[in-house]
Parts: C-alpha cells; structure tokens; sequence
C-alpha cells in the first residue's frame, strides 16, 4: 500500500481492534464492549446512538485517579454533554456529582437522583424563576456570572428566607488554542471581569442569606494544552488570596471548571485532517497537575472542584448509520472539462444528527463496522440524506474524503466514533427526520434502550392547529 495516509489509516484500523480497550472483532463486524454492532443495528433502527457504561466508568475513575494529590476534590458532570437520562443514571452510580446550565436540566439531575446539594448551575442567563427554583431546592452552588444575577438572587432568598450557595464567576482572561466558538475565558460573554470580583464579593458579604463560597471559571471545551489551565488557576488562586486578605475571610472552594480533552485524533502522521485543538493530546493527569501544583500554593485544604463534560462521555459513545445510496458523480471545470469522478456514499445521518460535523468542522474517525477486517482502500466522499448540498461530512482523512473498504455496500453500518459528546444534545429535526435512539451497553455487555426514537406523533405533538 504506497499510499501514506491510506496505510497510516489501515494502521490505526488494526489497533483499533487489537489495542483498544474499547473495540474488538468478531467474524469481521465491529464489537464495542463485546457487543457486534452491525447485529445492534438489526435490533434498533438507524441511524442511533450507543453507549459503553463500562467507558463511561472507566473516563471517571481516570480523572478520580488524577485528583489523588488532593482528596479533597469534588467532580461535577457537565450535564449539558449528554443529558440523556440513562447516561446521568450512569455517572450517577458512578459516585460524581452533576453541574447543569437550565432549569430543566437541574430538574433531569433532580429526577435520576441527584439531591441539590451534588448539584452545581452554571449559566449566562439565569432568569428569577431558574434562580428560585435553584434555591428552592438548596443546590450546592450557584456560580453568578453578573451583578445584575446577583442582585435576583438576593431578591430571591431574602423572600424565601433561604440561603443560597454561590461563587463567583470571573474571567480570568487567558487564551487557550481550542476552537473560537469553545472558548469561555478570553474575550468571551461568560464571567465578570476579574477587577470586579472585589466588588461582587463586597456586595455579596452585605447579603443576609447569600453565603460566598469562592471564585469559578471555566478556561474553555477540548483545550489542546496544560499551560492554559495552569495560567488561569494562577489567576484564581492569586485573586483569592488577595480576596482572603483584603475582605478577612476564608473561601471553601475554588472551582476551576471544566475542558479536559478527549484526543479525538490518534495519528499525528495521518495527513493531518484535524485542527490542533481536536487532538488535544493531554490527559486528565496532565489537567489534574496543573491545577493543584497552582491552589497548593495557596492552600491544601482548600476543595477543588471540577467540571468535566466531554472527558467523562466523548468516547463513551458510537453513532451507528446505515449505507442507503451510492452514486459515482462527474466534476467539470468551468469550461466543460471532466476534472475528476467521485464516489459517493450516503448514510440516513447527516448533520442534523451529529451536527458539529458542520458546525465546527469537526473529524471523526469512521470506519464500515460491518467490514471492520476488510483493508478501508477507497476514498470516498461521505453525505447525509438532507436536502441541503451542505449535508456532507466535510474533513476527512485526506481534504473532504474519507476511507471506507472498497466493497462497503448498500446496507452495511458504519461507525462514527467518539461521538458521545455534544451530539445527542445538539441534535435537530431539520427535513423533520427524527431525532435519534440511543442505546446503552450495560457493564454485563446487555443493551437496552434509553432514549427512543421520535415519532410522528412528536414531531405534530408540539404544534397547535
């Protein structure tokens, strides 16, 4: 095979299914836990969504393990990554806690288990009644993104004569080189300015019933490097020093948020298909040292709190869709001249399913799960079923194509992996196609369904005529 990035592809193909914890073969089909995928595909329809528990375990015991230096760490799911109910009774039991951005989404945590004290809320617009009912059922904290939120909140319990928990958000403005749209700590809408925490704080200690916990940020989703977190946490833990010092009292926590990457690109030599923040090789370690080599120097006794998302679920979870066209197509140039023929292959998934395909450009490794041992040695260009000629999955492994096996046919099931994060949330009924299944693989390799299908029934459901 003299072709490089076709080989490197092949390559990674072989240890996917020989060295990853995840994946194996069997009678050539893709299996996922154990499970064989293409066989999973007979028993729900396509295109959907599934879920490892066992992954899903072991991506939270990594980053318990990572926080060892510090006990005294507390781990609150992104809820807003995948808020599918079966996937929070899963991080449930696995012993974090939960952090949601909505009222509905505090109220889903609420639902699966979580009592209000395992719940953190976060958010830019949090309107009086999100608030109320925050406080109503006595959530650990309420990160205040703004003077004005504050002032509600103030309104709020002194109605309720309840005490409502909070940090103070700030922006502690230092880049990171994730994707423009991922960041929340530099020129971004989230957070107050740093030079206004003295103020907030004052504010906030005049209040009878809101207790100041400590200061929150949140450097930004997939960053692709330690430095970041280590520069910001600096900036937390030197503000709360200061703070400390100046207002004469003692934070409980610092919260530092979340952005531990998944390192959704394997293979530095592969053509190169993926931005840098896509790769993110570090690991949850690496953000774990850069955070507490900074608060130990300020303090070991103080609690961490984390926010992780895309770490916990992104390789928990496989979109499933099935080859239903194929169609070879001719390019001119504007003269009228063949330029080169293409083959396509289309799935009935297109961006409405997994949408940061089109959103942010986003690569993910795909491979035909019903000839997982078959050498992938076509390129192909790879669409949805939408009526939309953007409805095309536009980075692939070599510019916009991908590599499948050249007899993948009409039928087979193709897998999309490491798609477990901001997928199922993000998911449209664009063309009014449904929203996908999910399913879950139980820790046993059993899977049942979490999450069907929409019907049509739900798709009038909404309207009023």
């Amino acid at each position: 095979m003299s072709d490089t990035i076709m080989s490197n592809y092949n390559k990674l193909r072989t240890d996917l299914i020989t060295k990853d914890r995840r994946f194996s073969a069997q009678d050539g089909k893709l299996c996922f836990d154990g499970v064989n995928l293409e066989e999973l595909a007979k028993k729900y329809p396509t295109p959907f969504y599934v879920f490892s528990e066992k992954e899903i375990d072991r991506n939270i015991q990594e980053i318990k393990d990572s926080f060892k230096a510090h006990p005294n760490t507390k781990i609150f799911y992104a809820s807003k990554t995948c808020s599918v109910m079966g996937v929070l009774k899963a991080i449930k039991d696995a012993g974090i806690y939960a952090e949601a951005n909505s009222m509905f989404e505090v109220r889903k945590c609420l639902e699966i288990g979580f009592p209000g004290s395992q719940i953190v809320f976060n958010g830019v617009v949090k309107k009086p009644v999100d608030l109320e009912f925050a406080i109503q059922n006595d959530l650990y904290i309420i990160n205040v993104d703004s003077l004005y939120e504050l002032d509600i909140i103030d309104e709020i319990s002194r109605r309720l004569k309840k005490v409502a928990n909070v940090c103070v958000r700030v922006e502690p403005n230092v880049p990171s080189a994730t994707h423009a749209e991922l960041v929340t700590a530099y020129h971004a809408k989230s957070g107050i300015d740093l030079e206004q925490a003295e103020e907030t704080c004052r504010r906030i200690l005049e209040m009878p019933y809101v207790h100041l916990r400590g200061l929150h940020m949140h450097v930004g989703d997939q960053v692709p490097e330690a430095e970041p977190f280590a520069k910001a946490t600096k900036v937390l833990v030197d503000e709360s020093r200061r703070l400390e010092e100046v207002l004469g009292i003692k934070f409980d926590l610092i919260n530092v948020g979340g952005g531990i990457p998944v390192p959704y690109k394997y293979d530095d030599e592969n053509g190169n298909p993926l931005q840098d923040n896509m790769y993110a090789g570090i690991t949850a370690q690496d953000f774990a040292d850069a955070v507490i080599s900074e608060v130990h120097k300020w303090r070991t006794d103080v609690e961490i709190c984390i926010e992780p998302g895309r770490k916990v679920t992104g390789s928990a979870g496989v979109l499933l869709t099935e080859v239903a066209c194929e169609k070879r197509k001719t390019n001119y140039d504007l003269d009228g001249n063949i330029e080169e023929h293409v083959e396509w292959k289309f799935v009935d998934a297109g961006y409405s399913v997994l949408s940061d395909s089109q959103h942010f450009d986003w690569f993910f490794y795909v491979y035909d799960a019903s000839k997982i041992t078959e050498q992938h040695d076509e390129y192909i260009k790879l669409a949805g079923p939408l009526c939309d000629g953007g409805d095309y999955f536009h980075v692939g492994v070599k510019g916009e194509e991908f590599l499948l096996p050249k007899d993948t046919q009409i039928g087979d099931i193709i897998a999309f992996l490491d798609a477990g994060a901001y997928t199922i949330e993000s998911q449209t009924v664009y063309n009014n196609r449904p929203r996908t299944a999910v399913v879950m693989i139980d820790k046993e390799g059993k899977d049942r369904l979490i999450r069907r299908e929409d019907t049509y029934e739900d798709m009038v459901g909404y309207d009023v005529y």
